[in-house]
């Protein structure tokens, strides 16, 4: 099983106490994402909720986005917890020093969130990282159970919670969230927390609304909306089933929007399967999804098997489709064998492609070394302009 699905094991106890609160808390690391910022259309994670997605639970009302009132919650069988318990929790949670009593302390607290004590518990955690995720986990169950209530808390503190409460809530019940986002003056919506905590809960819900959403922003010229439908493309590969999330890539209406779900599908999809991803690529309306796929699955098939992608190269005919797949393949094998990925990426078509995939492939050429690459670049025919792109340093990170 490939990196990007191992879930953390750690996050176990968070399932059991949101199962109370009627949603699945999962930290997802940033590695999980399995994002290539060398692939064109790569997104890079969301600011404010960028080290966790939080998954509600997998019942058809929660898919559905049954909606959960403040009083519904409050009426749960939830521990009821005194104001002088949850100081006393509170005081062991900042004298613990061990992680996993911590944990198991702040369990107890959300285990007994409720509307009504939520500002009496903040203040017990509100020590904590505003980025750690208890806290996060925290916030998102309050936004769960108070909605409007926890978001607009957010506004009176230093924190940085308005997210993660908006995230619950949108997750719990995203009409109501999504009523009070679009109610908001514009200058207030182009606020990234409040925007990205929408998506974030949206994605929870049901990944079609974040879809959505993100048309919608895409419609009104937010840069961040192929960022944003990455959110829902995320949700829909928790499944596992690349086949799946392939098809539901294809659903999202031509253009932009759909080629940064193909995108981000295929990256997963190569990840796993690079050959089996490539033949859906291939079956794929020509376009920029297409390009990105190409380009995703050949780069890790030459990770995985080179001659063999090598040779299904040399079987395509020329095309952008090809130029996009030989880019990819010649991105990946630059390192082991920078000569050969120059050669391969002047065999592309189209000049401007053929001009930045030879550029990347120098520019790992002269990080690797710079004495053989100085001496190549001689006899490149590559301008003054093109030779110090690669010449630039750029570090290793």
């Amino acid at each position: 099983m490939k990196k990007s699905h191992l879930i953390h094991l750690g996050w176990a106890l968070v399932a059991l106490v949101s199962f109370l609160l009627g949603s699945q808390f999962v930290d997802e690391s940033r590695n999980a994402t399995g994002t290539d910022t060398s692939s064109p259309g790569s997104a890079s994670d969301a600011p404010g909720l960028s080290n966790r997605t939080v998954e509600n639970e997998k019942g058809s009302s929660a898919r559905s986005g049954r909606k959960r009132t403040a009083d519904e919650s409050s009426a749960s069988n939830k521990p009821a917890l005194s104001e002088a318990r949850i100081s006393q929790i509170g005081l062991d949670l900042r004298n613990a020093r061990n992680p996993l009593d911590r944990r198991a302390l702040f369990d107890q607290l959300l285990q007994g969130l409720t509307v009504e004590n939520a500002k009496v518990m903040r203040a017990q955690i509100v020590h904590l990282d505003s980025e750690s995720s208890e806290f996060r986990d925290f916030h998102y169950a309050w936004g769960a159970i108070a909605g409007q209530e926890a978001v607009l808390n957010g506004a009176e503190t230093r924190e940085r919670d308005m997210a993660t409460t908006l995230a619950g809530w949108a997750g719990a019940d995203p009409d109501a969230a999504l009523a009070y986002f679009n109610g908001l003056s514009d200058e207030e919506r182009k606020n990234n927390e409040l925007k990205w905590g929408t998506a974030h809960g949206l994605a929870d819900a049901d990944p079609n609304l974040a879809v959505q959403f993100a048309l919608a922003q895409h419609e009104g010229g937010d840069r961040d909306a192929g960022r944003l439908i990455d959110l829902a493309a995320r949700e829909v590969l928790r499944s596992g089933d690349f086949a799946d999330a392939a098809q539901w890539a294809t659903t999202i209406p031509e253009g932009p929007m759909q080629a940064a779900a193909i995108s981000r599908v295929s990256r997963e999809y190569a990840d796993e399967n690079p050959v089996e991803a490539s033949q859906w690529a291939s079956t794929l309306p020509a376009g920029d999804g297409k390009n990105k796929a190409l380009w995703n699955s050949f780069r890790e098939w030459a990770g995985e098997d080179p001659e063999a992608a090598a040779g299904k190269l040399n079987s395509m005919n020329s095309s952008p489709e090809r130029d996009s797949a030989t880019y990819g393949y010649a991105n990946r094998i630059a390192w082991e064998d920078p000569a050969a990925a120059i050669d391969w990426a002047s065999t592309i078509a189209n000049d401007n492609t053929r001009q930045r995939a030879i550029i990347d492939s120098a520019r790992t050429f002269y990080r690797k070394d710079p004495e053989a690459a100085k001496q190549w670049l001689t006899t490149s025919g590559l301008n003054e302009k093109q030779q110090a792109e690669i010449t630039r340093n750029r570090g290793r990170g």
